[in-house]
Protein backbone atom coordinates (compact mmCIF):
# COMPACT_ATOMS: atom_id res chain seq x y z
CA UNK A 1 0.00 0.00 0.00
CA UNK A 2 1.36 3.15 -1.06
CA UNK A 3 1.90 6.74 1.06
CA UNK A 4 -1.24 9.20 0.17
CA UNK A 5 0.87 12.11 -2.09
CA UNK A 6 0.34 15.67 -0.48
CA UNK A 7 -1.32 18.59 -2.75
CA UNK A 8 2.36 19.41 -3.98
CA UNK A 9 3.56 16.02 -5.22
CA UNK A 10 -0.16 15.51 -7.13
CA UNK A 11 1.09 18.75 -9.29
CA UNK A 12 2.01 17.56 -13.21
CA UNK A 13 4.77 19.11 -15.18
CA UNK A 14 3.06 21.96 -16.11
CA UNK A 15 1.32 22.79 -13.38
CA UNK A 16 4.67 23.52 -12.22
CA UNK A 17 5.61 25.45 -15.33
CA UNK A 18 2.80 27.71 -15.32
CA UNK A 19 3.32 27.97 -11.19
CA UNK A 20 6.73 29.23 -12.43
CA UNK A 21 6.09 31.67 -14.97
CA UNK A 22 3.49 33.71 -12.68
CA UNK A 23 6.32 34.06 -9.96
CA UNK A 24 8.52 35.08 -12.42
CA UNK A 25 5.85 37.33 -14.03
CA UNK A 26 5.28 38.83 -10.58
CA UNK A 27 9.19 39.57 -10.35
CA UNK A 28 9.40 41.64 -13.41
CA UNK A 29 6.19 43.11 -12.37
CA UNK A 30 7.71 44.20 -9.30
CA UNK A 31 10.55 45.50 -11.21
CA UNK A 32 8.73 47.19 -13.47
CA UNK A 33 6.90 49.29 -10.50
CA UNK A 34 10.07 49.78 -8.78
CA UNK A 35 11.49 51.23 -12.22
CA UNK A 36 8.83 53.90 -11.99
CA UNK A 37 9.72 55.64 -9.35
CA UNK A 38 12.84 56.87 -11.91
CA UNK A 39 10.61 58.52 -14.31
CA UNK A 40 10.85 62.12 -14.28
CA UNK A 41 9.51 64.81 -16.30
CA UNK A 42 11.80 66.30 -19.01
CA UNK A 43 11.32 69.43 -21.49
CA UNK A 44 10.12 69.06 -24.72
CA UNK A 45 10.13 72.01 -27.19
CA UNK A 46 6.84 73.35 -28.18
CA UNK A 47 7.97 75.46 -30.81
CA UNK A 48 11.15 75.65 -33.16
CA UNK A 49 14.22 76.75 -31.37
CA UNK A 50 16.40 79.28 -32.76
CA UNK A 51 20.29 79.17 -32.07
CA UNK A 52 21.04 81.81 -30.19
CA UNK A 53 17.47 82.50 -28.56
CA UNK A 54 17.26 83.05 -25.24
CA UNK A 55 14.56 79.96 -23.92
CA UNK A 56 11.63 81.38 -22.55
CA UNK A 57 8.90 79.05 -20.11
CA UNK A 58 6.43 79.25 -23.12
CA UNK A 59 8.82 77.61 -25.05
CA UNK A 60 8.77 74.44 -23.63
CA UNK A 61 6.15 71.26 -22.05
CA UNK A 62 7.30 68.82 -19.75
CA UNK A 63 6.52 64.97 -20.27
CA UNK A 64 7.45 61.68 -18.28
CA UNK A 65 10.39 60.16 -19.84
CA UNK A 66 11.80 56.46 -17.83
CA UNK A 67 15.18 55.64 -18.69
CA UNK A 68 18.25 54.92 -17.61
CA UNK A 69 19.54 57.52 -14.97
CA UNK A 70 22.39 58.34 -16.94
CA UNK A 71 20.68 59.51 -19.79
CA UNK A 72 17.95 61.23 -17.27
CA UNK A 73 20.51 63.54 -16.44
CA UNK A 74 21.34 64.32 -19.68
CA UNK A 75 17.90 65.85 -20.41
CA UNK A 76 16.92 68.90 -19.10
CA UNK A 77 14.39 68.72 -16.21
CA UNK A 78 11.86 71.43 -14.46
CA UNK A 79 14.62 72.03 -11.60
CA UNK A 80 17.49 72.59 -14.55
CA UNK A 81 15.60 75.21 -16.76
CA UNK A 82 17.28 78.60 -15.94
CA UNK A 83 15.16 81.51 -16.91
CA UNK A 84 18.55 83.10 -18.35
CA UNK A 85 19.22 80.16 -20.54
CA UNK A 86 20.14 80.69 -24.05
CA UNK A 87 19.70 78.04 -26.76
CA UNK A 88 22.92 76.85 -28.77
CA UNK A 89 21.70 74.50 -31.74
CA UNK A 90 18.29 75.03 -33.48
CA UNK A 91 16.06 72.82 -31.79
CA UNK A 92 13.44 71.38 -33.91
CA UNK A 93 9.27 71.42 -32.29
CA UNK A 94 8.79 68.59 -30.63
CA UNK A 95 12.70 67.73 -29.89
CA UNK A 96 13.79 66.38 -26.23
CA UNK A 97 15.94 69.80 -24.80
CA UNK A 98 19.22 67.75 -23.33
CA UNK A 99 21.86 70.11 -21.39
CA UNK A 100 24.00 70.43 -23.87
CA UNK A 101 21.32 72.28 -26.05
CA UNK A 102 21.40 74.97 -23.79
CA UNK A 103 23.70 77.67 -21.60
CA UNK A 104 23.60 80.53 -19.21
CA UNK A 105 27.72 81.42 -19.93
CA UNK A 106 27.14 83.79 -22.77
CA UNK A 107 29.73 86.48 -21.69
CA UNK A 108 27.64 89.80 -23.35
CA UNK A 109 28.45 87.09 -27.14
CA UNK A 110 26.62 86.23 -29.28
CA UNK A 111 25.94 82.66 -30.90
CA UNK A 112 25.97 82.74 -35.05
CA UNK A 113 25.32 80.21 -36.96
CA UNK A 114 27.65 79.72 -39.73
CA UNK A 115 25.98 77.50 -42.84
CA UNK A 116 28.96 75.49 -44.14
CA UNK A 117 29.63 72.33 -46.40
CA UNK A 118 31.27 69.65 -44.27
CA UNK A 119 34.86 69.76 -46.70
CA UNK A 120 35.61 73.11 -45.56
CA UNK A 121 34.34 72.71 -41.69
CA UNK A 122 37.09 69.81 -40.61
CA UNK A 123 34.92 67.06 -42.67
CA UNK A 124 32.04 68.16 -39.91
CA UNK A 125 34.39 66.26 -37.45
CA UNK A 126 34.05 69.43 -35.10
CA UNK A 127 32.12 69.17 -32.02
CA UNK A 128 30.82 71.06 -28.80
CA UNK A 129 33.68 73.47 -26.85
CA UNK A 130 36.30 73.47 -29.72
CA UNK A 131 38.39 76.45 -30.62
CA UNK A 132 38.16 77.19 -34.44
CA UNK A 133 39.24 80.10 -37.05
CA UNK A 134 37.47 81.21 -39.49
CA UNK A 135 39.09 82.12 -42.79
CA UNK A 136 37.70 83.68 -46.01
CA UNK A 137 39.08 83.89 -49.58
CA UNK A 138 38.54 84.83 -52.46
CA UNK A 139 40.56 86.75 -56.40
CA UNK A 140 43.36 85.04 -55.04
CA UNK A 141 43.68 86.42 -50.88
CA UNK A 142 43.04 84.91 -47.83
CA UNK A 143 42.70 85.93 -44.80
CA UNK A 144 41.45 85.90 -40.76
CA UNK A 145 37.86 86.78 -40.18
CA UNK A 146 38.11 85.13 -36.25
CA UNK A 147 40.78 83.37 -34.37
CA UNK A 148 40.18 80.98 -31.68
CA UNK A 149 36.28 81.44 -31.27
CA UNK A 150 34.18 79.13 -29.20
CA UNK A 151 32.50 76.40 -31.24
CA UNK A 152 28.80 75.96 -28.95
CA UNK A 153 27.27 73.50 -30.91
CA UNK A 154 27.19 71.79 -34.61
CA UNK A 155 23.95 71.19 -36.72
CA UNK A 156 24.16 68.15 -38.99
CA UNK A 157 20.40 67.28 -40.03
CA UNK A 158 19.13 64.77 -42.94
CA UNK A 159 15.97 65.08 -44.42
CA UNK A 160 14.31 64.63 -47.90
CA UNK A 161 15.71 67.59 -49.56
CA UNK A 162 19.37 67.13 -48.67
CA UNK A 163 21.23 67.56 -45.64
CA UNK A 164 22.51 70.93 -43.69
CA UNK A 165 25.70 71.55 -41.77
CA UNK A 166 26.30 74.03 -39.64
CA UNK A 167 28.86 75.44 -36.99
CA UNK A 168 27.20 77.72 -33.99
CA UNK A 169 30.13 80.26 -32.50
CA UNK A 170 30.20 82.43 -29.65
CA UNK A 171 31.12 85.84 -31.02
CA UNK A 172 31.19 89.48 -29.77
CA UNK A 173 29.53 91.94 -31.96
CA UNK A 174 32.60 93.10 -34.12
CA UNK A 175 32.95 89.61 -34.72
CA UNK A 176 29.66 89.14 -35.68
CA UNK A 177 29.83 92.00 -38.09
CA UNK A 178 32.89 90.32 -39.72
CA UNK A 179 31.75 87.09 -40.21
CA UNK A 180 28.85 88.26 -42.14
CA UNK A 181 30.96 90.37 -44.52
CA UNK A 182 32.88 88.11 -45.28
CA UNK A 183 30.27 85.35 -45.47
CA UNK A 184 28.72 87.59 -48.40
CA UNK A 185 32.26 88.31 -49.86
CA UNK A 186 33.73 85.04 -50.80
CA UNK A 187 33.78 81.44 -49.63
CA UNK A 188 34.77 80.20 -46.12
CA UNK A 189 37.13 77.71 -44.48
CA UNK A 190 36.41 76.86 -40.89
CA UNK A 191 39.61 75.39 -39.05
CA UNK A 192 40.06 73.31 -35.58
CA UNK A 193 42.70 75.40 -33.55
CA UNK A 194 42.30 73.60 -30.26
CA UNK A 195 45.11 74.42 -27.96
CA UNK A 196 46.86 75.71 -31.44
CA UNK A 197 49.13 79.48 -31.17
CA UNK A 198 47.48 82.11 -33.02
CA UNK A 199 48.78 82.54 -36.31
CA UNK A 200 51.33 85.22 -37.22
CA UNK A 201 50.62 85.97 -40.92
CA UNK A 202 46.16 87.02 -40.73
CA UNK A 203 46.78 87.62 -44.31
CA UNK A 204 48.05 86.05 -47.60
CA UNK A 205 49.67 87.55 -49.62
CA UNK A 206 51.18 89.57 -47.00
CA UNK A 207 50.05 93.30 -46.89
CA UNK A 208 53.19 95.55 -48.22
Amino acid sequence: MTGRRGPLGRLSTGHWVMLLAGMVAVVLNFAFLRSQQHTVDVAVANVDLVAGSRLDVADVTFTPVHAEESVQRALVSATDLDRGAVVVRTIPAGTLLSKTDLTTKTDGKRAMSIPIDREHAVGGLLKRGDRVDVVASGSGTARYVLVGAEVLSVSDESGALGSSYSVTLALDADQVLSVAAAMSEGSLEIIRSTGADSPDVMVYPSEP
